[in-house]
C-alpha cells in the first residue's frame, strides 16, 4: 500500500523570486512589473490556500489509470503566492506516481512560461527516472517554455495541442541593477563593508564591478549548462542540434518538431487516447 504524501506547505518566501530563472523574456518582464505594482505588505499578509496533493487519474487499458500531472504557471519550489506550480509538490506526485502499481503511465501537462532554476533540476530527474517504471509523456498546451521545457525534455515523449503552441525558451537569466549612476545624481554615496569583493554585490546605488559581472554571468552559465544537457540527454540532440535552438527565443510548434523538441502536434484527447493504449 502507498502511503499518502503529504502536500507542500503553501506559505510566502519572498527570497524565492530572487537569483537565477528559467523563464521566457515577454512573460517574465511583463509578471515582473506586476509584481513591482502589488503592495506587498498587504499581499504577504493576506491568507494563503493550500493547494492539494495528488494528480488526476483517467482509464487506460487492463483496468489501470493514466495519472495526469499538471505544471501550469510560474515554476518554484514552493508555489508563487500569485500561482502557479510547487516543483516539491510535483516531484512528489511523480514518485508516487511511478510507485503506483494501478498506474500505468504518467502524462505531465504543462502550460508554463517556466520559473526559478532552483527546484527545476531535481524534478526533472525525477521524471527522467519515473521513465524506468513506466512510460512518461509530457502534452503541452500552448506553452512549454524554459524550466517547463527543461522538464518535459525528461519526458519519453512531448507533443504540443497546436501549430499555435509556443515551445522552447531555452536559456537561463539573472537580472542585476546598477543603480550608482542615480545615486550620484541624487547626491548619495553608498558604503559597503564587507569581505571579499562579490559580498554585497547589487547593493542599491553601489557600482557593478568587472569581476562580480563576471560572478554574475558564471551563475548564469552553471545553470545553463545543466539545462543543456538535460535537453541534449532527453531529447537525443547533437551539439550542433543544441546550439539551434538555444537562442533563449520560443519556437512555434511546427518548427519546434523539426527541430526534434517535440514529436507531435495534435489534442490533449489523442494524446491521452494514445498513452491509455501504450505499452
Amino acid at each position: 500500500m502507498i502511503e499518502p504524501i503529504l502536500a507542500a506547505p503553501a506559505f510566502r518566501r519572498f527570497d524565492e523570486y530572487l537569483g537565477c530563472w528559467a523563464y521566457e523574456p515577454e512573460r517574465f518582464l511583463a509578471q515582473w512589473q506586476m509584481i513591482r505594482g502589488v503592495d506587498m505588505t498587504r499581499h504577504m499578509a493576506a491568507p494563503q490556500p493550500d493547494r492539494p496533493a495528488g494528480y488526476a487519474t483517467l482509464p487506460a487499458r487492463g483496468g489501470k489509470s493514466i495519472a495526469v500531472l499538471k505544471a501550469t504557471g510560474t515554476l518554484m519550489k514552493q508555489a508563487s503566492s500569485f500561482g502557479g506550480t510547487s516543483t516539491i509538490q510535483l516531484r512528489r506526485d511523480v514518485r508516487q506516481a511511478a510507485a503506483d502499481p494501478n498506474v500505468s503511465a504518467i502524462l505531465l501537462a504543462i502550460d508554463s512560461p517556466g520559473g526559478t532554476t532552483a527546484g527545476t533540476a531535481d524534478l526533472a530527474a525525477d521524471v527522467r527516472a519515473a521513465r524506468k517504471a513506466k512510460p512518461v509523456w509530457a502534452h503541452i498546451d500552448d506553452l512549454g517554455a524554459s524550466a517547463a521545457y527543461w522538464v518535459a525534455s525528461q519526458a519519453d515523449m512531448i507533443f504540443a495541442n497546436t501549430s499555435t503552441a509556443l515551445v522552447g525558451s531555452i536559456g537561463t537569466l539573472l537580472t542585476v541593477y546598477d543603480m550608482s549612476a542615480s545615486a550620484e545624481r541624487e547626491g548619495i554615496k553608498t558604503l559597503v563593508f564587507k569581505t571579499g569583493p562579490l559580498k554585497g554585490a547589487g547593493v542599491p546605488g553601489s557600482v557593478i564591478t568587472d569581476e562580480q559581472r563576471a560572478h554574475f554571468q558564471k551563475i548564469v552559465d552553471d545553470g545553463q549548462g545543466a539545462f543543456d544537457a538535460a535537453v541534449r540527454a532527453g531529447r537525443g540532440l547533437t551539439a550542433a542540434e543544441l546550439a539551434a535552438v538555444r537562442t533563449g527565443g520560443v519556437f512555434g510548434a511546427a518548427e519546434a518538431l523539426s527541430l526534434k523538441l517535440i514529436d507531435g502536434i495534435r489534442s490533449l484527447d489523442k494524446t491521452i487516447e494514445a498513452l491509455a493504449n501504450a505499452k
